[in-house]
């Protein structure tokens, strides 16, 4: 599922990336890792970084999702593998706020809606919508009838091989 960013979201903390005498202050803005440089004295510049690879990392109850990212700097390339999903220091309750400290995946995106990407998968959410609206509504209650996530990712997945035929056959009608 791909879901915009909410307006008026601020950047935030991410990290300190130190080596050597490398240093530099990795920010959180527009869904993605950021570079934050200072111009001109005070003002702030925000620069995307570049993300090499979505890594996915199974582990033995859960997978991971990393940005492998690529700093650039005169001294030298840097490399770095950020989470995307969410930590357990990112849930650690902050005892001045009483929250939590970092809601990061509500500030980074697996897929920023500023790339490429992000602007291809943004075009096919209504659809989405519409279809998954479509599919609700044909179940009484709203309500699939299966029990458990496999019988119902089985209805969804028999739902959209359906519909995808249906589309086809129509589509080859009209050819």
């Amino acid at each position: 599922m791909f879901t915009p960013q909410h307006d008026g979201l601020t950047p935030q903390s991410l990290l300190r990336h130190k080596d050597g005498p490398c240093s530099h202050d990795l920010y959180v803005a527009e869904g993605r890792v950021c570079e934050r440089r200072f111009i001109d004295g005070n003002e702030t510049l925000y620069t995307p970084l570049p993300v090499e690879e979505l890594d996915c990392r199974d582990g033995k109850n859960s997978t991971r999702f990393y940005h492998r990212i690529t700093i650039p700097c005169p001294t030298k390339t840097h490399q770095l593998r950020i989470r995307v999903d969410e930590t357990d220091e990112d849930r650690q309750v902050d005892p001045k706020t009483k929250k939590q400290r970092f809601n990061r995946t509500e500030h980074l995106r697996q897929v920023p809606p500023s790339t490429p990407a992000g602007r291809r998968l943004k075009g096919f959410r209504q659809d989405s919508e519409s279809i998954h609206s479509r599919f609700d509504q044909a179940y009484p209650h709203e309500r699939v009838p299966a029990y458990g996530a496999r019988g119902a990712l089985l209805i969804y997945l028999g739902y959209a091989w359906l519909n995808n035929s249906i589309t086809r056959a129509l589509n080859a009608l009209h050819s």
